[in-house]
């Protein structure tokens, strides 16, 4: 019985030592102060910007009607084919384009009482004025006779720089 007592103690030992910590280990139960909060600063974003876009419209004899800074593409279209249709001068050909974009239509007499028109597009009023004459000029129909007739930046620029339109 001596033996079976010895043995419990024993047992008792091993599972007290088990669970409680040795000196000089002492369980921390106390909470951590929460790390401080990390704060970013970065400049601040500008608000997504509203796409814009611009249209030109034109007919066979060089009449066109242009439109800057409309919020959607289709809109912008059918503005210009409506009030260029509204002019009454032949079926009107549409190109519509983003804000960052500009387009120009240059127009060249073929024939006593007929016209020309082509159009050319870039990031730069002028590169846009330079792609509408150089086609135009390339048909040699127009014999060198395109001018300009207008040019316009779907964000309303007037010319390469930051100027803006009204």
């Amino acid at each position: 019985m001596l033996l079976i007592r010895t043995l419990v103690a024993v047992l008792l030992s091993i599972i007290a030592a088990a669970l409680l910590p040795l000196p000089g280990f002492e369980v921390d139960a106390r909470a951590q102060d929460p790390a401080p909060p990390q704060v970013s600063i970065s400049p601040a974003t500008e608000p997504e910007k509203t796409p814009e876009f611009g249209a030109i419209a034109f007919a066979p004899d060089g009449s066109f009607f242009s439109v800057w800074k409309i919020g959607s593409r289709l809109e912008a279209e059918e503005k210009v084919r409506s009030e260029c249709a509204a002019i009454g001068r032949g079926t009107c050909e549409a190109v519509s384009f983003r804000g960052e974009v500009c387009a120009a239509i240059a127009s060249g007499q073929i024939a006593k009482q007929r016209k020309i028109t082509y159009s050319g597009g870039g990031l730069t009023p002028g590169d846009a004025e330079r792609l509408a004459l150089g086609r135009c000029n390339a048909d040699r129909r127009a014999r060198g006779t395109c001018q300009l007739r207008t040019t316009v930046c779907g964000d309303g620029r007037l010319d390469s720089t930051t100027a803006r339109a009204p």
